[in-house]
C-alpha cells in the first residue's frame, strides 16, 4: 500500500480499517476471515515543516458481494486529477460468489470515493482475480501499471495466487487494457498447487525505466518459504 504525492502536493497514503460496530466489538457481516474497510490518510505540509493528516470517507464494500470488504487499496493518480483506487475483495466462505478485483475513484483530491464496483477491462467484462494483494505503479513515461493475480476461473478465497500479470490502465476510463497484459510468473508442472506469487513489491528503476517486480515464491515446494525473484519489465 504504497503512498503517493498528488500534483497538489499532498501524500495520500492507502490504508485499510478494521471496523467496529455499535456494541463495540469487531464488526464483520460478511462472515470472512477477516472484515475491512479501506481509505486514505491525506498528508499537507504546514509552514513549519510538518504534516497534517486527515482521514478520507471510507470506501465500504457490499459484504453480500465480498465477504471480507474492501481491503489492500492500492491507488494512482490520473492526468485529470482523478485518484484510482484498486482493491482487494474475497468470496471466503461463499464460493458461489464471483471473486473480483475492485474499483473506487475519487474527483475531489482522494477525499470521497465512488462506491466500489467490479474492475473491468476496456472492453467491459469483469475478470476473476483470488483475494490478494496487488499494485498499481505510475511510470516516467506517462503510463499506469497494474500488478496482481488473474484467474483462470473463479477462484476460492485467497486461492489460486497466479499467474501473476503486468497490465497497462486505461487513464482516461480506468480500465484494465486486456490485450497489454503480460504474465510475469506462473505456476509449472513442478511446483505445489498452493505456489503463491502475491507477496511482491513492484518500482520503476530510475536509470532504465524497467519495471522492477521483487516476489518470493511462497510454496513453491509446498512448504512456507521460498526463493526471492526479481523481474524487470520494460514498458
Amino acid at each position: 500500500m504504497a503512498p503517493i504525492r498528488t500534483r497538489e502536493g499532498r501524500i495520500l497514503v492507502p490504508v485499510q480499517i478494521t471496523p467496529i460496530g455499535p456494541d463495540g466489538e469487531y464488526y464483520n457481516p460478511g462472515g470472512g476471515y477477516t472484515y475491512h474497510y479501506s481509505a486514505v490518510l491525506i498528508g499537507t505540509w504546514l509552514s513549519d515543516h510538518r504534516i497534517s493528516w486527515d482521514l478520507s470517507a471510507p470506501v465500504e464494500g457490499d459484504p453480500d458481494r465480498s465477504t471480507r470488504g474492501m481491503l489492500e487499496p492500492t491507488i494512482a493518480e490520473m492526468p485529470d486529477g482523478r485518484i484510482l483506487m484498486i482493491l482487494r475483495g474475497s468470496n471466503d466462505r461463499r464460493p458461489d460468489l464471483p471473486g473480483f478485483r475492485w474499483r473506487s475513484v475519487s474527483e475531489d483530491g482522494g477525499r470521497h470515493w465512488s462506491a466500489p464496483e467490479p474492475w473491468r477491462y476496456s472492453d467491459g467484462e469483469p475478470f476473476f482475480s483470488p483475494s490478494s494483494c496487488s499494485q498499481l505503479v505510475r511510470h516516467s513515461g506517462g503510463q499506469y501499471f497494474w500488478i496482481g493475480n488473474i484467474c483462470r476461473e473463479n477462484p476460492v478465497g485467497n486461492r489460486p495466487r497466479y499467474p501473476l500479470v503486468i497490465g497497462e490502465v486505461n487513464p482516461h476510463t480506468l480500465t484494465l487494457e486486456r490485450n497489454s497484459l503480460r504474465v510475469v510468473d506462473d505456476r509449472s508442472p513442478a511446483d505445489h498447487v498452493n505456489l503463491t506469487l502475491s507477496n511482491f513489491y513492484a518500482r520503476e528503476d530510475r536509470v532504465t525505466g524497467e519495471i522492477v517486480i521483487h516476489c518470493t515464491r511462497f510454496f513453491a515446494r509446498g512448504e512456507w518459504g521460498g526463493d526471492a525473484y526479481e523481474y524487470r519489465f520494460r514498458p
